[in-house]
């Protein structure tokens, strides 16, 4: 089993008000469009379980670190991203500011991939390769430096 140095949870909170209401409100149609003239609109429903699917992939954003592996991932873990703590270049590390209109959610930016669930703090890290990065929104960043430090220290010995 592998040892976790540390872990963040956050909460995904933008997508999971914008998803219940949306679910809210769509369900109210179906329910009024069915009263009134015993049909149900399919495509309400096909889009009732489109942000039901995006609630459940995105409602919280994950970033654990293992013995082995850095993972950060969205919601009940189908996106994801691992790096084997050997992998990562600590000496790369920094806190980087993103703008605002980069987004939030898995973000394709100049930096590389992001996984964030708000704007502000960021954590960047190279892989040895510099093909990759470990880049995910926190404001933990020492904290996650520190217990990635600690993993390679552990796995070296």
């Amino acid at each position: 089993m592998r040892k976790i140095r540390y872990k963040e949870t956050q909460p995904f909170y933008l997508i999971a008000i914008i998803c219940a209401i949306s679910i809210a409100l769509m369900t109210f149609f179906i329910i009024e469009q069915w009263i009134d003239n015993d049909t149900v609109s399919y495509s309400l429903i096909a889009c009732c379980f489109l942000f039901l699917i995006i609630l459940i992939l995105f409602y919280k954003l994950e970033i654990i670190i293992t013995s082995q592996y850095a993972i950060a991932s969205f919601g009940v873990g189908l996106l994801y991203k691992e790096i084997a703590i050997n992998d990562l270049d600590i000496t790369t590390a920094r806190g980087v500011k993103i703008p605002w209109y980069w987004g939030i959610g898995i973000r394709f930016t100049p930096e590389g991939t992001l996984y964030n669930t708000h704007t502000g703090g960021n954590l960047h890290i190279k892989t040895k390769n510099k093909m990759n990065e470990f880049f995910v929104s926190t404001s933990n960043a020492p904290s996650i430096i520190t217990a990635l430090r600690e993993a390679q220290n552990a796995s070296s010995t």
